[in-house]
């Protein structure tokens, strides 16, 4: 008996030094970043790295925190994980600053290089690896001019202190200026602020803008009701904040983001250092053009029959169709 019990106790120390660990933070929840983990988890299973069997997988969210995605940081690097994923910006930035030698793959970072993750797109040394979400900005403000010719200013709603968010206000601006519109910014870092501004400067805009902004993407509910009293259009560069009150939505499917970071990860705990793998922008066949015909009827606005044309998605009598 005492030898089959040495046994078992043997082969359970084994396994458990076989296991490895993945460790994934997000710094809030919305559909976007949900999408991207669960396109990382699926992309696991199918190369044979399920939770609970051949890896364990240590999902953390920092529900909008900075703090607290720091921490989770620090709490990551403590198990001394096979490989660390940092889904957006702030929650990269953490495992960035907390480790310079366990793999980190990064997610949903629209500018990698401005946010110090990596010196640049391709290959580089070190640790850090991963897939950004950089959004044509200049199209879709294209798009919003499309639709609304009479637009002359452009309302952005997005948090200051989200690096992604300033990179692409950034952006905005210059398409602005190309395009001969004014940009007004619209700015909190919480729900209760950005709701308060926008409030105070609706009037002052003929329509809203919402980028990759995390912010703006969980307070879309409180947003798009202000915008909808006020007869506002929204287009936004992600479908899923366009799915809770957008005309107009642009964006890259999070989902295929999350499959694609899966993959990096993959290769990762298959033995490949982060120095050989590429940083990336996922490729334009993975945007996606949602159009809401509801919203326009709401807000008495027609939709040129060239963007119906193009969009993938279509929204009609809540009825959502895809082409």
């Amino acid at each position: 008996m005492k030898r089959v019990l040495v046994c078992v106790l043997l082969l359970i120390g084994v396994l458990g030094l076989s296991t490895q660990t993945v460790g994934i933070t997000s710094i809030v929840e919305h559909p976007a970043l949900d999408a991207v983990r669960d396109g990382i988890i699926d992309v696991l299973e199918e190369n044979g790295f399920k939770d609970g069997e051949s890896i364990v997988i240590d999902f953390q969210n920092a529900q909008g925190s900075v703090s607290t995605a720091v921490t989770i940081a620090k709490q990551f690097v403590s198990l001394n994980p096979a490989v660390m994923v940092g889904i957006a910006t702030p929650s990269a930035q953490a495992l960035v600053n907390a480790s310079k030698t366990i793999p980190i793959v990064f997610s949903a970072v629209t500018d990698p290089v401005s946010a110090s993750l990596v010196p640049s797109f391709g290959k580089n040394p070190g640790n850090v690896v991963g897939i950004s979400d950089m959004t044509p900005v200049k199209t879709q403000l294209q798009l919003l001019k499309l639709t609304l010719p009479q637009v002359e200013t452009i309302g952005i709603i997005y948090n200051s202190g989200e690096a992604n968010s300033v990179t692409i206000r950034e952006f905005a601006k210059e398409a602005c200026d190309a395009l001969g519109m004014r940009l007004v910014d619209i700015t909190g870092s919480t729900t209760v602020e950005m709701v308060t501004s926008l409030n105070a400067q609706i009037k002052d805009v003929d329509a809203i803008y919402i980028g990759t902004d995390n912010t703006a993407a969980s307070s879309i509910q409180s947003i798009s009701k202000v915008a909808l009293r006020e007869k506002i259009a929204i287009v936004a560069a992600d479908i899923d904040i366009a799915r809770s009150g957008g005309l107009i939505g642009f964006g890259f499917n999070y989902y295929q983001i999350g499959r694609a970071t899966g993959e990096l990860v993959v290769q990762i705990l298959k033995g490949a250092s982060p120095s050989e793998l590429e940083t990336k922008i996922l490729g334009q066949n993975s945007l996606i053009l949602f159009v809401n015909t509801d919203i326009a009827e709401e807000i008495g606005i027609e939709i040129p029959q060239s963007v119906l044309d193009l969009a993938n998605i279509v929204v009609t009598n809540g009825v959502e169709t895809e082409r």
